[in-house]
């Protein structure tokens, strides 16, 4: 019995440890899909990581929203789909027909705030809206 209980102890505490990994910037890992489409995502900061220019201003009035069915909207309008890589710290976005993708390494995924990186292209950075 008790080397049962100690088990069960083990088991708990490895599965508490691994629920717990965090994103480089804050979040849990805890939950991704569904903090991602619980929101509808406006651009709080964009930067150009080419020249490290600000760029917010190319993304005013944009809502981006990553449905539940795995759907990729820009203010409502179907854009494609998106999918987590399997550590969900990656974000694939692909067109609407799906023949391309844009990747981008997520910094941050919490109930306030979304950091997306395009590796050497593009930082993002959403709020809710």
């Amino acid at each position: 019995m008790r080397r049962l209980n100690i088990l069960l102890v083990l088991f708990i505490s490895v599965s508490l440890l691994s629920s717990c990994e965090k994103y480089e910037e804050g979040g849990t890992l805890y939950n991704a899909e569904k903090k991602i489409s619980a929101t509808l995502w406006k651009i709080e900061s964009a930067t150009d990581l080419e020249d490290g220019s600000d760029i917010t201003n190319d993304f005013i009035g944009e809502l981006w929203e990553f449905t539940e069915a795995n759907e990729f909207k820009i203010n409502s309008e179907f854009k494609g789909n998106y999918a987590f890589s399997s550590d969900l710290t990656a974000l694939y976005i692909s067109n609407f027909n799906g023949t391309e993708a844009d990747l981008y390494m997520v910094d941050r995924l919490d109930k306030e705030a979304l950091w997306l990186t395009m590796v050497e292209e593009l930082e993002l950075h959403f709020i809710p809206n």
